[in-house]
Parts: structure tokens; C-alpha cells; sequence
């Protein structure tokens, strides 16, 4: 560990790339210059662990997605690699670049906005109002109930603790080797990242029917190649996965499914969120859909398979939704075809 960081390392240390990884307690209490900062920040009293966790080299938050450290995501730890001290920060942007996204984002009020910077385009990520969410207690309650911990509430903190957690994420991932934009500066307002195309699944789905099988296949093997390189997604939805040069790349990641329930749900969780976004618009038979997904399914892990097939059984029953888009709406039907697809997978597997 370094010297001039105050930290308290647990005593659990565990092996990762030949590397050691340590729970470190959630505050520190300084952090110098050679740590290169964001935002030409020097020293910077008291940092909040997921601040740290977005802009410290070598820190990355629950770097490390095995089951061993799920004790760790529990207690909300923040996880030191060795190994990752050397993974580049951002590059910076200029002044006369940085004054160019100020005035862009001075002309709307979306928060993620597409700007054109010397020649080449980014996407810039403000801040959103922080979050609050009444209902955590009720889906958490719901999932101790049903005994399906993917319907834990994944808290989705808003502001700049989101921001930190995405930034956080998408270096672990990048750092994994999945497929995510490039973190390309850090701002306490704003983030850029490199842009990866604006077509996502969904979309093609939509626009392009006659070949929504193989779009929709191809989402399902970026899942499992997420899933062998020992991550998750977020909200694995099909408009959050990105179609560009031959591949799908993941987007959007402001909270971390794995801090509240095992990674192996988190996953299945990922395979049922894309079947949910998904399985509506389709152009196929249940059974059709079912056997597909399940072959794709059958390659994961163990645990993977046993809680999607858990899941199955638990919500099945939400075939005998309404199918009908007017006036019940996309939410609604969405869960009655997915609940079909389960349905099947349930008897299929009972």
C-alpha cells in the first residue's frame, strides 16, 4: 500500500492476475499529486471512497466480481489492485477543448448530449439530481419473500455518486476486456466518454425484422462473453447495448448489481433483463425464443443456469398479462411475452 494514503486494508486478501486485491474502509484521508487527480486537483482532503474509486489509478471499485468478494461489495468496500496501478487515467482535454463542451452543453438541457470536438464526436454525461427511491424496501422484501435475490433494489444513487460509480465501472470493465466506451476526461459536473455509435439492439430489432433473430443472438453472446470474463452488466437492457464495427459494446452503468446480491444473479438477472427488453418485439415463436435463449444460457456458468431456472418457475405466471399494447402499454407486454418464454423454460426444465 502507499505511505502517503491513509488506509485500512481487511484481512482478507485474495489473489487476482498474480496481483493482491484488499477491502479498504470507505474514507480516506489524503490524496497527493502524483496520483494525478481529475480536474488538476492536487490534494484533496477527505475524498469519498467512490471519488477515489473514479479517479486513482489502481483503485477500482469491486474490481474483482468473484464470489469470494461478495462480503466485500456487501459492506460497500472499495477494492486496491496492485495490478491495475499502472491502467491509464484519462487523457485530459484541453482548456480551448474543455471551453468548447461548456459552451455545447450551454445551448440544451439534456444531460447526455453527442458534441462534435475537433472533428471527432463524444458523449458528455452530466449530472443528474441525486435519486431517491421509497420503494427499495418493498422489492427488497419482495425478494427475500420469493427467495430471488435479483429482485434485491440495486440502489441507483444519482449525482455525483453516480458518476463515480459508473466511471469506476468502466475501467473495471474496460480493464476486464469487455467492451465499453472509453472514460476520456472527469469534471465534478460532467464526464466525456468516447463514442461507440448510436444503433443499439433494440433498434435493430425494430428497424430491421428479417434479420431480428441474428441481431437478437448476437446480444445473447455478448452476454456470455461478459459473463466468462467473470463481470455483469447494469441495466442489461437491449437499448443499452451498442451494434458497431462487428460488435456490441455495454453503455450505461450507474449502479453495480453486484453490491447487493451474488454475482451469479447479477448475471442471470442480465439474461432476464434482455429477455424482458426483447422478447416482445421479436418476430418469433415462444417455443422458438425459449430454445434459443436457453442455448445460450447452457453455456454459462452452473449458477447462472440454476437461477435463471429458479426465475422461471417464480415468474412464469406473467404470461397471463394482457398482450395487448393499448391501453396496458410497452411494459406490460413486455412482461407478458418474457413471462411466456419462462413459462416454457419452466416446464421444459420441471
Amino acid at each position: 500500500m502507499r505511505d502517503d494514503l491513509s488506509l485500512k486494508t481487511s484481512d482478507a486478501c485474495l489473489p487476482l492476475r498474480g496481483q493482491h486485491t484488499f477491502a479498504v474502509e470507505h474514507r480516506v484521508s489524503r490524496l497527493t499529486a502524483d496520483m494525478d487527480m481529475s480536474a488538476g486537483t492536487k490534494t484533496a482532503p477527505l475524498y469519498d471512497w467512490r471519488h477515489l474509486a473514479a479517479t486513482a489509478p489502481g483503485f477500482l471499485f469491486f474490481a474483482n466480481h468473484s464470489a469470494e468478494h461478495y462480503k466485500c461489495r456487501q459492506i460497500g468496500a472499495l477494492i486496491y489492485n496492485p495490478a491495475f496501478s499502472a491502467y491509464p487515467t484519462p487523457r485530459m482535454f484541453t482548456p480551448d477543448q474543455l471551453h468548447t463542451i461548456s459552451a455545447q452543453l450551454a445551448l440544451k438541457s439534456d444531460r447526455t448530449q453527442l458534441i462534435e470536438l475537433d472533428g471527432a464526436p463524444i458523449i458528455v454525461k452530466q449530472l443528474e439530481a441525486p435519486l431517491k427511491h421509497w420503494g427499495y424496501p418493498v422489492l427488497n422484501t419482495l425478494a427475500r419473500l420469493l427467495g430471488q435475490p435479483m429482485l434485491r433494489a440495486v440502489p441507483a444513487p444519482g449525482g455525483s455518486e453516480a458518476q463515480a460509480i459508473e466511471i469506476a465501472r468502466l475501467r473495471s470493465l474496460a480493464a476486464a476486456g469487455v467492451s465499453v466506451p472509453e472514460v476520456l476526461h472527469v469534471t465534478p459536473e460532467w464526464f466525456a466518454l468516447s463514442f461507440l455509435g448510436a444503433t443499439s439492439v433494440d433498434q435493430l430489432l425494430r428497424q430491421e425484422p428479417e434479420q431480428g433473430q441474428q441481431h437478437w443472438e448476437n446480444g445473447l453472446q455478448a452476454i456470455l462473453d461478459l459473463h466468462r470474463l467473470g463481470q455483469t452488466a447494469s441495466q442489461c437492457f437491449a437499448r443499452n447495448m451498442i451494434s458497431h464495427e462487428g460488435q456490441i459494446s455495454f453503455i450505461d452503468f450507474e449502479d453495480d448489481p453486484s453490491t447487493v446480491m451474488p454475482l451469479a444473479a447479477a448475471q442471470a438477472r442480465d439474461w432476464l433483463l434482455y429477455l424482458h427488453s426483447t422478447a416482445y418485439i421479436l418476430h418469433m415463436k415462444t417455443e422458438d425464443i425459449a430454445q434459443v435463449f436457453l442455448r445460450y444460457v447452457q453455456q454459462d456458468d452452473g449458477a447462472v443456469q440454476r437461477e435463471v431456472k429458479r426465475a422461471a418457475r417464480a415468474f412464469s405466471w406473467l404470461r397471463i398479462l394482457p398482450n395487448k399494447r393499448k391501453p396496458w402499454g410497452r411494459d406490460v407486454v413486455s412482461a407478458q411475452a418474457a413471462g411466456q418464454v419462462l413459462h416454457f423454460i419452466a416446464n421444459q426444465n420441471s
